[in-house]
């Protein structure tokens, strides 16, 4: 089997995007060692087993190749307005979702918004669960085939990797961004014990565009970098403790994640339509 019907396999099975990284050291890791000293208390599993981010081969011993996906959640011509409206009860809706609602003063505030990806079913189920079909259909072509799935909760580095898979590149928001995607993607991959042709990493970049930085409300973007201490979305996804009042003044109203960043950056123009299984809820 080679790289194009791995992706091949991938795209049929829903993915927007599908590239192969190499399953090597990654260069990326001196930044993630600098970064891991200044996490908050509510990102403490980032802290944890440090070195196997180094290399997915230390997550994954067998693994020669990385398939990596990526999975696109909204579009321009989505009306996210009518789209949080028909969500109704923030609070409500979010506890539908299986997802804890952290700041609840925000959350009954009117007009209180929810973040775009979380307007969806939990990308960590729809995710693995598209990833993990993959893995059955590439076993099928291929008995000696085995991979393990990942999505956002193993000690990978999947920005990274998908920057090499050339899926996208690292914007000045830190997101992964794509000319033709734009940022609002969700990310999962396949470590493989296949020898597949890795694609030409992604060197593209935002040059001077600096839209996402400006629209940081609490300056928590800088040089390419994300001080997790000031993000509205850490303090109102993943914080244990309540949202300092400047950062809630300065939320825009997002009660759930922020996309002021997002909302921003032009690559987010882009035509297209949305992954399968990753529409907003109705």
């Amino acid at each position: 089997m080679d790289a194009a019907r791995v992706k091949a396999i991938a795209l049929a099975a829903g993915a927007s995007a599908a590239g192969i990284a190499p399953a090597g050291d990654l260069e990326e890791f001196r930044r993630y060692t600098e970064a891991v000293t200044i996490i908050p208390d509510g990102l403490g599993y980032l802290k944890r087993d440090p070195l196997k981010r180094k290399s997915v081969k230390k997550w994954d011993p067998a693994a020669r190749s990385v398939l990596m996906c990526a999975f696109r959640y909204w579009t321009p011509d989505m009306d996210y307005g009518a789209r949080l409206a028909a969500a109704g009860s923030p609070a409500f809706f979010l506890g539908s979702t299986g997802r804890r609602a952290g700041q609840s003063e925000l959350l009954a505030a009117p007009g209180a918004k929810i973040s775009r990806y979380a307007l969806c079913r939990d990308y960590h189920l729809t995710v693995k669960e598209k990833l993990a079909a993959m893995l059955a259909a590439i076993k099928a072509e291929e008995p000696s085939a085995e991979g393990k799935t990942f999505c956002d909760t193993s000690a990978v580095m999947e920005k990274e990797l998908a920057r090499l898979a050339g899926i996208g590149f690292r914007g000045k928001n830190t997101l992964i961004l794509s000319r033709e995607l734009g940022s609002y993607i969700f990310l999962g991959g396949i470590s493989l014990n296949l020898a597949l042709a890795p694609d030409a990493p992604t060197e593209d970049s935002c040059g001077r565009c600096e839209q996402c930085v400006k629209a940081c409300p609490t300056k928590a973007l800088k040089d390419g970098r994300l001080n997790a201490g000031r993000c509205i979305s850490y303090w109102t996804t993943q914080s244990k403790w309540k949202i300092p009042e400047e950062a809630a003044r300065r939320s825009g109203g997002f009660a759930y994640g922020c996309d002021l960043c997002q909302e921003a950056c032009p690559n987010n123009k882009a035509p297209g339509r949305a992954a399968p299984g990753f529409e907003p809820i109705k």
